[in-house]
């Protein structure tokens, strides 16, 4: 099976050539430049092109972190996700099911000061897990803004989970 991801930027953002190229070295990338505050139904269009696409994997950063956790509980599939938005559930359509994804790594910056680190630890200690195999990392010196090297490792950590993050 051919791997393919799916990145989905953040709020007021756009795919980042950079980080599209590191996910390029272990999967095919799918990105699509959004503009949430005009599109509503992000959710369905990102739902659609993973059924289309044959999506194997998620990354998202920040509310594209908050997508790609429903979109990977949605589509049972394995997700990175940086600082993920997770406390703005009221506010985007989602859909909660069951199917749970396989593999969840959650990268959490202490030093976010956009997305309240605490608040996401809370949700992720209250989501049932089930199957998952849920690893939640915690970042001393990380911001709200992911750098190329921590994207890095924990990119390639995703895809080669032997190899943890800071041994690279």
């Amino acid at each position: 099976m051919n791997k393919k991801t799916l990145y989905i930027h953040g709020l007021d953002s756009s795919p980042k050539k950079d980080k599209l190229e590191m996910i390029e070295k272990f999967s095919e990338v799918e990105a699509l430049h959004l503009d949430y505050r005009e599109q509503p139904d992000t959710f369905k269009i990102l739902s659609d092109l993973i059924v289309e696409k044959d999506v194997t994997h998620i990354i998202g950063s920040s509310f594209g972190g908050f997508l790609g956790f429903w979109l990977a509980e949605k589509h049972g599939i394995p997700c990175l996700l940086f600082n993920p938005a997770l406390a703005m559930g009221a506010e985007m359509k989602h859909e909660e099911n069951s199917n749970h994804c396989p593999r969840r790594l959650v990268v959490l910056g202490e030093r976010d000061d956009v997305v309240d680190p605490n608040v996401t630890f809370s949700f992720l200690k209250n989501h049932p897990r089930d199957k998952c195999i849920e690893r939640v990392v915690w970042c001393n010196e990380l911001g709200h803004r992911i750098d190329t090297d921590t994207f890095w490792e924990f990119t390639n950590y995703l895809f080669q989970p032997s190899v943890a993050p800071g041994s690279a």
